[in-house]
């Protein structure tokens, strides 16, 4: 079958040291910092270039993050009670630990340090000998994925038009993202909660994609057009991103921070339309959220490669790839035998700051996916390998007979 092209606006990931909320912007100090705390983080690193609104290529993203002495961040993830051990450890091999926090319902503590040279794979045969839990890598960088369309996503899904299909109240889904703008026209009508986890200092993102993606999900536009998938749901979102030289960014420190609050706040069902590198520490994050009852939805990403990019490639988040109105993959999208299913993801009909523009990606398809799972229970008691099973028996096989790797099992289809 063809294949379609679009294209995705890159959201990478900066580490942070303050939390926000909704309204206003309360900052915290980081939590148990040591040695030496803040100041600005330098990401570096290569990405596919994107375009931006206005069809011009982006700034490549960072994919790693920076020390601003320049030196790479190593991030670790493990439980709490053993961290003191870890400390001690890397320090006797020259490593040191810049800042650190704790994720209670997690039960981890999520560590940065700077190896000072220390060899990662000594540092981690180091951990392993010692018999700790703890693992470490690449303080690694995610992207956003977004890109441009029209009004044909709910009736290729089977809905009718959009926002046929409601949600009572007691549906709850999370959403880690760039900032919403819960004023929009489009969310007017929505019950929004937002936490900001930028410090005082750091900017937010210009763009408008977390409000985007918000109101694909639980949009409830009075005029209709950006009336979401799953409108009457209340929508949790942690703003996770902040704004480095142009590119929306946010590191797992600030990821995992985003995954907690929303444990705590009881939302079980969480779309990720980022996606980035393989990373052992934001692993070991989505492992613990699982455990928790976590329902995972994440886009596949743009790199238009066979690419398994986390966190979609995590074995307990489902995968979704985006497709046009002919059914054709996005061109943009990443490929591979970990995505699972195919949403409307081209030429979308989205929020924006301009009220409503048409944009393609990865992105978009995520949260009709996970505006599906509300539907089905997904949070409320519906499990992943449940939820799995209900979207495989209604999907619509595209491209080769069965799975494949550029579609998984097919097109969702949903209806009231």
């Amino acid at each position: 079958m063809g294949r379609l092209f679009g294209c995705l606006l890159v959201l990478c990931l900066v580490s942070v040291t303050g939390h926000g909320a909704m309204a206003q912007t309360i900052t915290e100090p980081a939590v148990g910092c040591e040695t030496q705390c803040g100041g600005p983080i330098n990401g570096i690193g290569n990405h596919d270039a994107d375009n931006d609104d206005n069809g011009q290529p982006a700034i490549p993203a960072p994919t790693a993050a920076y020390l601003a002495n320049g030196r790479p961040e190593f991030v670790t993830s493990g439980p709490i009670e053993e961290f003191e051990a870890v400390n001690a450890l890397l320090s006797s091999l020259g490593a040191q630990v810049y800042r650190y926090r704790d994720l209670p319902v997690l039960g981890i503590r999520v560590a940065v340090f700077d190896l000072q040279g220390a060899d990662l794979t000594q540092v981690r045969a180091a951990l392993a000998q010692a018999g700790l839990d703890t693992v470490i890598g690449r303080h690694s960088l995610y992207d956003l994925s977004q890109g441009r369309a029209r009004l044909y996503a709910a009736q290729m899904i089977g809905d009718g038009a959009p926002g046929a299909c409601r949600v009572g109240p007691r549906h709850a889904i999370g959403l880690i993202d760039g900032p919403v703008d819960a004023t929009h026209p489009a969310l007017a009508g929505a019950e929004v909660v937002s936490r900001s986890f930028l410090a005082q200092d750091e900017r937010p993102p210009r763009g408008a994609h977390g409000t985007a993606v918000a109101a694909l999900l639980v949009g409830d536009d009075p005029e209709g057009a950006l009336r979401g998938f799953a409108a009457g749901a209340d929508l949790y979102a942690a703003s996770a991103f902040t704004d480095a030289s142009g590119n929306p960014v946010a590191d797992i420190d600030r990821i995992a921070t985003g995954i907690e609050w929303l444990l705590e706040q009881g939302v079980r069902l969480i779309n990720m339309s980022f996606a980035g590198p393989q990373n052992e520490a934001l692993a070991n994050v989505l492992d613990r959220a699982a455990a928790n009852g976590a329902v995972m939805v994440a886009a596949a990403g743009n790199d238009g490669q066979d690419r398994a990019a986390y966190p979609a490639a995590h074995p307990a988040v489902i995968a979704v790839t985006a497709v046009d109105a002919s059914f054709r993959r996005y061109r943009d999208a990443n490929y591979g035998d970990h995505i699972e299913f195919a949403a409307p993801g081209v030429d979308l009909y989205v929020a924006s700051n301009r009220g409503g523009s048409y944009a393609s990606g990865t992105s978009y398809a995520a949260p009709i996916v996970t505006a599906l799972a509300a539907r089905l229970g997904a949070g409320g008691g519906l499990s992943t390998d449940a939820l799995r099973a209900r979207l495989r028996g209604t999907a619509v096989d595209l491209g080769p007979d069965g799975f494949d790797d550029h579609f998984g099992w097919g097109l969702v289809r949903g209806g009231c």
